[in-house]
């Protein structure tokens, strides 16, 4: 099936979307027919092996652009993640009530949609650095307009972060095509073995600015705890479920095949950066109150461990990248659904104020808890095969650096934990009058489906390993 009908797909969506308005039930559809078409096509082409599935179009001539796309063993699990993580942001949206429900939000995120299979599947460097750059106007109107009163302004720091981090990629890939002497910006017509390892390290850190701001990786990270924190939900999980996994894409996709001289001259140093922002989120967590914070500084740990991974360049490590982005993806996103219902009911954010909740809502309480588990990568959830690859490629490449994010593992269950018991169990704050959350059909559907994920892909990980093991050992072979 043609990769174009899935890019396209998400843009009929939004104008679908646009005109049902607050018609809640007709938001709910488009959601799930949206799902259920993206996932038809993945199904499809996971059956054909992803034979044929490149495409590439003029689009702007006169520079050489075009729309050139292709589905692979890399890209694969980033696109089903795409799909899940747009579509739970959706179905709590669209589960809030008819006077909250609204068409411009659900086509802003269709947009987004769109942008990201645009990333995920970009074959020409312009059409990835467009659709990179579009990525972030959705999540800004969203957060802008439905925020919280100092939401404006986090998202604006977001936005100026990200620009300029992608200005830097801009020139490094004007400079490429300029030195390159191709007549197009295909990645097909750069090489690892075009560029000197000088101009590598240059090359490397242009890009590794621009993804490292998306993910974030420390000390890039600033913008990251308030804009989760003052964003409406909906817009904190697309950013922390699957926008910043552009990022991640990007260090595979570009950084690491076409500029491995580069890695080795200056990785190493984002490579203590990274793993100080394992510890640094980790400690943060423990000492929040706000809910949201509490996972913002987690997410940062996270991603700290993945790109620690990404950097040192261990076969193993990159196994688990892949892994442990999805992983991250379910978890963070289901997670913050769930931290979302709770904080509604007790009318706070603040941990403190919160508490009993297990006795009157003994559903929410399993789901928050099966999220937990895969979040500390306790054995047989979805967290821990990506992070034990992880952490084994990291002892690998040094011993005392392996030794220091294994460490994240106990940290994690402390700030997770104390997340969980204040929350949920204990006594109850009278001044808040927490009531049972109200859990809708379709809500305990959506988080069931993401908790399924959770056991699933930690009993049986070679679902994604088994496509995406392929893209890593030619990763492998640039270096």
């Amino acid at each position: 099936m043609n990769p174009l009908y899935l890019l396209f797909s998400p843009l009929l969506a939004a104008v679908a979307s646009w005109l049902a308005g607050r018609n809640a039930m007709a938001q709910k559809v488009l959601a799930f027919a949206s799902l259920g078409f993206s996932l038809f096509v993945f199904q499809n082409w996971n059956a054909s092996g992803f034979e044929d599935l490149s495409v590439s179009y003029p689009w702007i001539q006169s520079f050489g652009i075009s729309l050139a796309l292709a589905v692979n063993n890399l890209n694969y699990w980033f696109l089903v993640l795409t799909a899940l993580v747009v579509f739970t942001a959706q179905l709590f949206h669209s589960t809030q009530g008819e006077d909250k429900v609204r068409g411009d939000v659900m086509a802003l995120i269709f947009l987004l949609q769109f942008c990201l299979y645009g990333v995920f599947m970009a074959q020409d460097l312009m059409l990835f650095y467009f659709c990179y750059e579009a990525s972030i106007l959705p999540i800004y109107f969203i957060s802008s307009r439905y925020g919280s009163p100092a939401a404006e302004r986090a998202i604006l720091k977001f936005f100026l972060y990200t620009l300029g981090g992608s200005l830097c990629m801009l020139l490094a890939i004007l400079y490429m095509y300029n030195q390159n002497g191709s007549q197009d910006f295909l990645f097909s017509s750069f090489s690892s073995g075009y560029f000197d390892a000088p101009v590598q390290g240059w090359l490397f850190l242009a890009f590794f600015v621009a993804f490292a701001i998306k993910m974030p990786l420390f000390p890039f990270h600033s913008w990251q705890a308030d804009a989760y924190a003052e964003s409406p939900v909906e817009s904190t999980m697309l950013m922390s479920g699957i926008l910043l996994k552009m990022g991640i894409y990007g260090m595979m996709a570009i950084v690491i095949p076409y500029f491995p001289l580069g890695l080795k001259e200056y990785g190493f140093i984002f490579i203590g950066l990274s793993a100080f922002g394992v510890l640094y989120g980790a400690f943060i967590a423990m000492v929040q109150f706000d809910i949201r914070k509490v996972l913002a500084f987690s997410s940062l740990s996270h991603v700290g461990l993945i790109g620690t991974g990404l950097l040192t360049y261990e076969n193993v490590a990159l196994e688990g990248v892949v892994l442990q982005m999805f992983a991250h993806g379910i978890n963070i996103v289901g997670l913050f659904f769930i931290s979302e219902i709770i904080s509604q009911q007790a009318a706070t954010r603040d941990l403190d104020q919160m508490g009993g909740l297990t006795r009157s809502s003994f559903t929410l309480t399993v789901l928050f808890f099966v999220f937990l588990l895969g979040s500390i990568a306790v054995p047989l959830t979805n967290g821990f095969p990506g992070e034990f690859k992880l952490i084994m490629g990291i002892f690998n490449y040094n011993h005392a650096l392996g030794i220091l994010c294994g460490s994240t593992v106990i940290f994690s269950s402390v700030y997770m934990l104390r997340m969980f018991q204040k929350s949920m169990l204990g006594e109850s704050n009278g001044s808040t009058s927490i009531q049972a959350p109200a859990l809708d059909g379709l809500r305990v559907a959506g988080l069931v489906i993401l908790a399924g994920q959770v056991i699933t892909l930690g009993l049986f990980p070679g679902i994604i390993s088994g496509i995406s093991d392929a893209a890593v050992r030619i990763l492998m072979l640039a270096y």
